[in-house]
């Protein structure tokens, strides 16, 4: 595992906060592990290599010496998370085995003395070779996450009348034909039961996609590879929830948006989707009025914007997204948040408890 101590240091003493809401460590001294895979297959009886995977024996190939650049973004707006990675001077040999070979990357950052943890593991969907400059090659890296076990998977079954969404959620991950592992579904779901029996037959994608809607919920594959179902009002747990000042990793000013509020810090592998950042309103950035020239009146597709400000500060992460270079000053996680009701304009959009877009 690679190491350097060119981050940016934290600076001044944080005021005590509860230990789930505070940054712990110092956020100087990177740490980064960066692993190509390449798959493994089992021996048959004559010792010949087959055509049956064997996951336990996968090769791993670690790149973390070298100089690599990544970039991942995930939001609850789609199940599946994106990663680039690109690698700069890989050896011949090595870099005709990774595009030959290379199936899945996965990306883990933090600090020396501080947090450290995954950012991104997906299945290789695309690879190529560059050349940047005179001297430098690199090797470029483009990788999915969810898109295999949600996307391009197939399920083949049936469920009984009266069947609850929770169970439609186990028929659908349980009855793939590459069975998705299920990690945390809201106890929020409504127990509603299915008035008739119903034929799957298509991705898992497809019918999670139709339980959210009609349930005010979002799904997507967690950091484990299990399924996450999540409700817009399930309460978020005290250590889910990240107090940011300028002394704990806040990188310059969060900015107001449409979309939500712009929050930049030092990168942080515990942000995760719907996990919550706590920021002081008053240092949020506001954004001017859009006037139409032609009627002088704002223009109808800007929010207003006590819509997007919580009265807490504390934001919702809805999409994340987490660069780094190894080798440069780029050491950073972006996100933007919401207002714990949510906001207009996207799948569920709530003002209070117990209203919702249905």
């Amino acid at each position: 595992m690679a190491e350097t101590n060119d981050g940016a240091e934290a600076q001044g003493n944080e005021q005590a906060q509860p230990e789930q809401q505070t940054r712990k460590g110092r956020l100087y001294g990177r740490k980064w592990k960066i692993t190509i895979y390449k798959p493994a297959y089992k021996t048959g009886e004559d010792g010949n290599p087959t055509d049956e995977r064997d996951p336990e024996h996968d090769t791993e190939m670690d790149v973390s010496q070298l100089k690599c650049e990544f970039q991942t973004k995930a939001t609850t707006e789609t199940a599946v998370q994106i990663g680039t990675l690109v690698v700069y001077n890989m050896n011949a040999k090595t870099e005709k085995e990774v595009i030959e070979e290379g199936f899945q990357i996965s990306v883990f950052g933090g600090y020396e003395e501080g947090q450290y943890g995954e950012i991104f593991t997906g299945d290789i969907v695309q690879i190529f070779r560059n050349r940047e400059n005179g001297t430098d090659y690199c090797l470029e890296i483009i990788a999915l996450k969810g898109m295999q076990s949600l996307f391009m998977n197939h399920v083949r079954s049936t469920i009984a009348a009266g069947s609850t969404p929770r169970d439609v959620v186990d028929a659908v991950a349980g009855q793939a034909d590459k069975k998705v592992g299920v990690g945390e579904v809201s106890e929020e779901l409504p127990d509603q039961p299915l008035p008739r029996g119903k034929v799957l037959f298509g991705t898992p994608a497809k019918y999670l996609r139709d339980l959210c809607t009609w349930n005010d919920a979002v799904y997507w594959e967690g950091e484990d590879g299990k399924l996450t179902v999540e409700t817009v009002e399930q309460e978020i747990p005290a250590d889910r929830v990240l107090y940011l000042k300028p002394n704990t990793g806040l990188v310059g000013t969060p900015v107001y948006t449409d979309q939500g509020i712009q929050i930049k810090m030092l990168l942080d592998a515990r942000v995760k989707l719907r996990s919550m950042i706590k920021i002081d309103d008053e240092i949020i950035q506001r954004q001017a009025l859009q006037i139409d020239p032609g009627s002088g009146q704002q223009k109808s597709d800007q929010l207003p914007q006590k819509e997007q400000f919580d009265q807490d500060g504390e934001y919702q992460v809805f999409s994340v997204e987490h660069h780094g270079d190894t080798w440069g000053d780029e050491w950073t996680t972006s996100v933007v948040g919401v207002s714990r009701n949510g906001r207009k304009g996207f799948l569920t959009a709530v003002q209070g408890k117990g209203q919702t877009m249905k």
